[in-house]
This record gives C-alpha cells, sequence and structure tokens, in this order.
C-alpha cells in the first residue's frame, strides 16, 4: 500500500531549485542551434552555450546530485507508541540514569511490577497477596539446554555427573580426566573435585526412555492389527 498523506508545507514541487534547474536545461535543450527570438523568460533561462557535464551543476536533474536544496521526501508516515506508565521515568528505570537528575518530573523508580497475567493466575488460584514464592512465575519447560552426549567420550550419558560450573559427563569419564587435570574439560575451570549427581538430566534421560519405550509398544500394536 502506498503512502495516503504528503506533506504540503515545504515548497511546491514546481517551484522549488530543482524544478527550476530542470526547466531551465529543457528551454536550453529546445532553443539550442536556434536564432535569438529576443523573449526574455527569466534570469533563469538565460542561452548557455556550453554544456555543463560531469559536474554537481551538469547533473543537477540525475537525481543523486542536484542543485540548490535537496527535495525532501513528501511521504508521511505515523507510529505509534502504547504508553501504561506515564508516570515512571523510561530512561531511569531502563538504565538507572537520567539526564535530567532530580529535577525529573516523573518518578524515579526501578522496582518491578506484576504484569496483568501474573495478576489474574493469582485471582484464579487464590493466591492472591502472596508473594513469598516467586517460583511459581516461571514458565518451565522441558526443553531445556541439557547436552544429550558426554563431552568427553561422545557417546550416551552413563550415570551422568555435573560440576559446579554446570558441565555433564559421564562418572567414569569425569574421574578419569580428573586424574589428568583438576579443571573442567570444557571451560578450563577449576573443579575443586565436586562431581554431583545430574539429578535434572537423570530424569529427562527416564522421561525419554519412557516415551521411547510407550512409542514402542504402540508401533508393535499397529503392526499386530496391520497383520491381523
Amino acid at each position: 500500500m502506498g503512502a495516503t498523506r504528503t506533506y504540503e508545507l515545504d515548497t511546491e514541487h514546481d517551484k522549488d531549485a530543482q524544478a527550476v534547474f530542470e526547466r531551465s536545461q529543457q528551454i536550453n535543450k529546445e532553443l539550442k542551434g536556434k536564432e535569438d527570438d529576443k523573449v526574455y523568460r527569466g534570469i533563469n533561462n538565460y542561452a548557455i552555450y556550453i554544456e555543463k557535464k560531469d559536474t554537481a551543476a551538469g547533473n543537477a536533474s540525475s537525481g543523486m546530485v542536484r542543485k540548490g536544496p535537496v527535495r525532501a521526501p513528501a511521504n508521511l508516515r505515523a507510529t505509534v507508541r502504547w504508553d501504561y506508565q506515564p508516570d515512571i521515568c523510561k530512561d531511569y528505570k531502563e538504565t538507572g540514569f537520567c539526564g535530567f537528575g532530580d529535577s525529573c518530573k516523573f518518578l524515579h523508580d526501578r522496582g518491578d511490577y506484576k504484569h496483568g497475567w501474573q495478576l489474574e493466575r493469582e485471582a484464579k488460584e487464590g493466591t492472591y497477596g502472596d508473594d513469598e514464592d516467586m517460583t511459581k512465575y516461571e514458565i518451565s519447560s522441558d526443553e531445556e539446554e541439557l547436552p544429550f552426549k558426554c563431552f568427553l567420550c561422545r557417546e550416551s550419558f552413563k550415570d551422568p555427573i555435573v560440576t559446579r560450573c554446570k558441565h555433564y559427563f559421564c562418572e567414569k569419564c569425569a574421574l578419569a580426566h580428573y586424574r589428568k587435570s583438576k579443571r573442567c574439560f570444557v571451560c578450563n575451570q577449576q573443579t575443586g573435585g565436586v562431581f554431583n549427581p545430574a539429578k535434572e538430566l537423570i530424569g529427562k534421560m527416564k522421561k525419554f526412555k519412557e516415551e521411547e519405550d510407550a512409542d514402542s509398544v504402540e508401533e508393535g500394536e499397529l503392526v499386530e492389527e496391520a497383520g491381523e
């Protein structure tokens, strides 16, 4: 879709510097080689006997280089921003700094406020006003970025463990590497010999195995039904 409004406060297109120069070029082109007819056509339309080339004046109507002010685009575009907190200083809330300082007429507050969906959930669950447990607003996902292969042996995990720097290895691989180096194989940080059971990864592997078993059972039932 094209623009529906145009900006009409500047000089009209047929009277600006570009239009005047283009008319002058056209008149000189029409009168080139003809005898002077003694007609006055204005100060901008005197006969030019030397054609200007490769200059700003010679290329003024090319669209890239122009003589005089550049004609501004006349199309208008409107943008809208919905501000639901007009009394909060946006600069201070986002960056902690405001150029107006104490003279700013907006409130300098960097606190977090609950969204509408959080208030609706509290009202529905009957926990409105209970702000002790903030984990209820976390959106859990089963697609967490947990690895599916050991970084050392490049095979599926066997008794997975996790280091303090949140990297996962097989227990056997981690102990073997610890005998050679006390640092993490991935990020080179000190492990301190601390290897905890990777409960999240174990749970994910168990869930994945159960889904695979269920899928294999369903496939077997479908094959039996097709054979009958």
